[in-house]
């Protein structure tokens, strides 16, 4: 299964989760470690409102704090490190890992990816406490 078809059956299972007036806005795709996949969906009112939910490979929730803590940091470090080194992202998914984020440091030839993810630290630090205090379910 192509990590296209992959996204699309883990939107299809996010949908389910969706409050009255939610729509499923993104599927994150992250692989935290080797074999472990975690997908982030952000679910939007139309206010603007924003909540979370990770699902594991099954499309069931996960729960676990640090987990989701790691897969929501990876994925915002690979979004700086893409924006830093201007790689197109296109409309396919990619796979969010430490592999791809240190892909993207060996390729980088100009600008500093680096000095661009620890500016990038408190964007991030916002971005992990705003999911956990807008998750759908009770983090242990």
């Amino acid at each position: 299964m192509s990590l296209s078809e992959d996204v699309a059956r883990i939107a299809e299972a996010a949908a389910r989760f969706a409050s009255p007036g939610e729509e499923l806005a993104a599927v994150v795709p992250v692989e935290p470690a080797s074999g472990e996949r975690v997908y982030l969906c952000a679910f939007a009112l139309a206010d603007g409102t924003q909540s979370w939910l990770a699902l594991n490979h099954r499309g069931s929730p996960l729960t676990n704090r640090t987990l989701i803590r790691d897969a929501a940091s990876i994925a915002a470090l690979v979004e700086v490190a893409e924006e830093s080194a201007a790689v197109p992202t296109g409309d396919e998914p990619r796979l969010a890992s430490p592999a791809y984020l240190d892909s993207l440091g060996a390729a980088a030839v100009n600008g500093d990816i680096a000095g661009a993810l620890q500016s990038a630290l408190p964007a991030i630090d916002e971005l992990t406490r705003d999911l956990e205090l807008n998750y759908k379910l009770e983090l242990e």
